[in-house]
C-alpha cells in the first residue's frame, strides 16, 4: 500500500473512533439532561399544577374538590401506540389543544401564563420540562 492510502485509512479509522465516542457521550448526556429537565419540570408542576392535580399528580390537590370536574390523574396518561403522547401533552399545556374533559377551558392555559411570565422561548423550555416530568411519573 502506498503511504497516501495508509494515511487515509488511519485518518478514517480515527474519525470513526471519535464519532463513536461523541455519539456515546451524547447519549449519556441526553439521559442526564432528561433527568435534569424532569426535575425542573417537577418544580414547575409544584408551582402551577399541584393545587389541582395534587403533589402526587393523581388529581387530589387541595382545590380539586372545588372544581366542577375532577382533575386528571397525570400518573396514568393514556398511551398512543404504546408510547407516551409527548406532543399532545405539550399542546394541552401550551393551550394549543383543548381537552373535552376541560369543557370551556377549566384548566388554565399554562402556555400563555408561562409566555407572559418568562417570554416565549423560556416558556417552551418549561413546557418541555413539565412534559418530561409527567412522562417520568407514569405508572
Amino acid at each position: 500500500m502506498t503511504r497516501k492510502l495508509i494515511a487515509i485509512l488511519v485518518l478514517s479509522l480515527g474519525a470513526m473512533l471519535i464519532s463513536t465516542s461523541f455519539l456515546t457521550t451524547q447519549t449519556v448526556l441526553a439521559g442526564q439532561e432528561s433527568k435534569r429537565s424532569a426535575a425542573e419540570g417537577r418544580k414547575i408542576f409544584m408551582q402551577n399544577c399541584a393545587t389541582c392535580h395534587g403533589a402526587s399528580a393523581k388529581g387530589d390537590g387541595p382545590t380539586a374538590r372545588l372544581l366542577k370536574k375532577a382533575p386528571a390523574d397525570l400518573t396514568k396518561v393514556e398511551k398512543v401506540d404504546g408510547k407516551f403522547p409527548r406532543i399532545r401533552i405539550q399542546r394541552v399545556i401550551a393551550g394549543e389543544d383543548m381537552l373535552e374533559s376541560h369543557g370551556s377551558r377549566d384548566m388554565p392555559v399554562w402556555g400563555s401564563v408561562l409566555r407572559q411570565k418568562h417570554g416565549p422561548a423560556f416558556a417552551q423550555l418549561e413546557i418541555y420540562n413539565l412534559t418530561n416530568y409527567i412522562e417520568s411519573i407514569q405508572k
